[in-house]
């Protein structure tokens, strides 16, 4: 069955933007990767973490708009300037983070019930 659609098709990006952000990450490490690609690589973590943009984040779907855009242009273009022999060990490296992701994703769940389930139990034992 082909899947089509709007929500398979954002699926698919997700999908992709986290893959070529992982690759990216491994990217940074590798000691042949080019400099430039890592000064244009920091530069886009520093405008997608600065708080000024230009078109500020408080305005209605615009503000978030452009920083998506942004992000997700600058991954291609980079993904696509890495050298062959840094590529394919940085893919290697994030597929083999992709295995171990549904067991860090549990972990998170679990951490996060736990915590709810304390304070819960704390502002219970402050209101009696």
């Amino acid at each position: 069955m082909i899947k089509t659609g709007r929500l398979f098709q954002l699926w698919a990006l997700v999908k992709m933007v986290r893959e070529n952000a992982m690759i990216l990450f491994y990217a940074w490490r590798h000691p042949q990767t080019p400099y430039y690609l890592k000064g244009i690589l920091m530069a886009v973590v520093v405008y997608l973490l600065s708080p000024i943009d230009l078109l500020p984040d408080y305005l209605p779907l615009v503000g978030i708009a452009d920083d998506v855009t942004l992000f997700t242009g600058a991954m291609l273009y980079l993904t696509n300037l890495l050298p062959a022999p840094v590529l394919t060990e940085s893919r290697r490296q994030s597929e083999k983070w992709a295995r171990r992701m549904p067991y860090i994703f549990t972990l998170i769940v679990v951490a996060a019930v736990a915590w709810i389930v304390i304070v819960v139990m704390v502002v219970r034992n402050l209101m009696q």
